[in-house]
C-alpha cells in the first residue's frame, strides 16, 4: 500500500510541478502532516477533476487505497492511450 502512496504522490509532483509538503521546513513537519492526513499544499494546483480523484485514491488511508491491479482499472488510465 506505501507504494500506492509513493506512486500518487508522483503523479502530483508531475501534475503540480512542486515536490509535495514543500511548504514544510523539516521532515518532522511533513511527517506531522501525513500522520494527520492533511494533503500537500499542491494538490490545490491540480485543476484536473479525475486526476485529483486518481491522486486521492492513491493518498487514501492505508485499508482504502486501490490495489495496483485495481487501480489500473482507473478511467484516469483510459485517457493515456489517447496521449500514445
Amino acid at each position: 500500500m506505501v507504494d500506492i502512496y509513493s506512486f500518487g504522490m508522483c503523479v502530483l509532483e508531475m501534475v503540480a510541478v512542486e515536490i509535495p509538503y514543500s511548504e514544510c521546513d523539516s521532515v518532522a513537519k511533513i511527517y506531522k502532516r501525513v500522520i494527520h492526513g492533511m494533503r500537500p499544499l499542491a494538490l490545490r494546483k491540480v485543476k484536473d477533476p479525475e486526476v485529483q480523484a486518481f491522486i486521492e485514491k492513491c493518498l487514501a488511508k492505508p485499508r482504502e487505497r486501490p490495489s495496483a491491479s485495481e487501480l489500473l482499472k482507473d478511467p484516469f488510465f483510459d485517457n493515456l492511450e489517447d496521449l500514445v
